[in-house]
């Protein structure tokens, strides 16, 4: 069994979530040990043993006659998970796990149902394209490339897919997927997102492909998201083959 959490170490890590929402920020300073004291209901020793572990951990520095600054956002443990067949959408996920979601819409088009979605909207000439990056605390975390098959989805251009949910508007559509499937692979992100998701170069990413189907069983939405594995966990389930 767990031990449970001691009273300086609740509040380091009320501390640390602060930070990765955003509440507060690097370079901040925090209230003194008595401020904080009365703040929580707790004792100058307790709260001076919490910035202690923070100091270890790189998170605080204590500079002397000036006061205890943060230096950097701490390790994010509550990660997204995927690879289930929540039919939820990824900022709520983000959301669902404290964390702070925003999104940017890096492109919006109509083009031409070419042989790679073929197969996959056959009744339809044309698809939208949405490609999306998607931020965690304002720090790039996910890129999503989002089809969906104009015949169904008419009047795309009039939505706001910057402050609501693709869902949503699918729901209001008629199609809003009720089944997901989704495939992992471990690739290099390409060579365009590097700089998006403010990375040095080319990395490793979790690279997931959506189908999303409604209630009729037509294939409405294929989805291509790239996600930075620092803030990604995933789960799949084996099945035993006799």
């Amino acid at each position: 069994m767990n031990r449970p959490e001691t009273l300086y170490e609740q509040l380091a890590d009320n501390i640390k979530t602060k930070i990765a929402k955003g509440e507060m920020k690097v370079g901040e300073r925090l209230k003194s040990e008595r401020e904080m004291a009365e703040q929580y209901g707790i004792s100058r020793m307790t709260v001076r043993k919490s910035l202690k572990l923070l100091e270890e951990e790189g998170v605080l520095s204590a500079q002397r006659g000036r006061g205890t600054y943060i230096m950097k956002v701490p390790e994010v443990q509550r990660k997204v998970e995927l690879g289930d067949t929540s039919l939820i959408s990824l900022s709520m996920q983000i959301r669902q796990k404290g964390l702070k979601s925003s999104r940017e819409i890096l492109s919006f088009k109509k083009i031409d149902t070419s042989d790679q979605f073929r197969d996959f909207f056959p009744d339809s000439d044309k698809v939208y394209e949405l490609i999306r990056l998607s931020l965690i605390n304002d720090e790039p975390y996910a890129i999503q490339k989002t089809y969906i098959p104009c015949n169904l989805f008419k009047d795309a251009e009039r939505f706001n897919f910057v402050d609501e949910s693709l869902y949503d508007y699918m729901e209001e559509q008629g199609h809003r997927p009720y089944k997901l499937v989704s495939y992992l692979k471990i690739e290099k992100i390409p060579e365009e997102y590097v700089s998006l998701l403010k990375l040095p170069k080319q990395k490793n990413v979790f690279l997931f492909d959506y189908f999303g189907f409604d209630e009729d069983h037509v294939l409405t939405e294929y989805t291509i998201s790239y996600h930075l594995p620092e803030y990604t966990s995933f789960k799949y389930v084996t099945r035993k083959v006799d």
